[in-house]
């Protein structure tokens, strides 16, 4: 499993698809925290709403990042679709974590309000779990669930758009409440869990499909 993963990492890298959604992440990241973003919790909140649909962007990417015929050479080697998405979710995953803990660390060094060690964790749990929400949802859609990647990206749009106005009533909404009123909750560490099952399900959705 670990030498698949590295083979899909640096597919990934050497594709260079991963550039466009890691510099728009970069490049809204530097505006949000141009100036003072507000208290420590607060600022969270706009990079947090940030790394849901750059998660779910790259977890696309990662899941596309071969064409069809060389995806099936992979699967074949690899001793079926199983371990390819599960790979390929691993890898999601770990830009997303890796994209998650840049967005906490961000401020702290940026900010001109302090941050408690408390604070940072709290900021860098909301993150993890917007992230793993975003991994979940590009891999709900990705292939062999859509073959095309025009129905995939049409797909992962929508689900992101209509999640911001749903507000509280799903578990992205329940971290940017949460950090908007300047609080920790354990509702935090819900999303956290939600996401993992959400990462978890795509997977199994993709082998069935398969």
């Amino acid at each position: 499993m670990i030498s698949l993963v590295r083979y899909l990492a640096v597919d990934v890298f050497r594709g260079q698809r991963y550039l466009a959604p890691l510099l728009v992440f970069l490049g809204v990241m530097g505006m949000l925290f141009s100036s003072d973003a507000g208290q420590p919790l607060e600022a969270y909140s706009g990079s947090s709403a940030l790394l849901y649909p750059i998660a779910a962007w790259m977890a696309v990417v990662v899941a596309t990042s071969e064409d069809v015929v060389r995806r099936e050479i992979t699967v074949v080697s690899a001793g079926g679709w199983s371990r390819v998405l599960t790979a390929a979710a691993l890898v999601s995953v770990l830009f997303a974590l890796a994209m998650a803990l840049l967005a906490a660390v961000w401020p702290v060094v940026t900010n001109p309000h302090p941050y408690t060690a408390g604070e940072f964790f709290v900021g860098l749990a909301a993150h993890t779990g917007c992230a793993l929400l975003g991994v979940g949802v590009g891999l709900m859609f990705a292939r062999p669930v859509f073959d095309s990647i025009g129905r995939t990206v049409l797909a992962v749009f929508s689900v992101v758009v209509l999640t911001y106005p749903l507000g509280r009533a799903t578990p992205l909404g329940w971290v940017l409440d949460a950090l908007g009123h300047n609080r920790a909750s354990l509702s935090l560490l819900g999303t956290v869990a939600v996401g993992v099952a959400l990462v978890s399900a795509a997977v199994v959705a993709g082998v069935r499909r398969a």
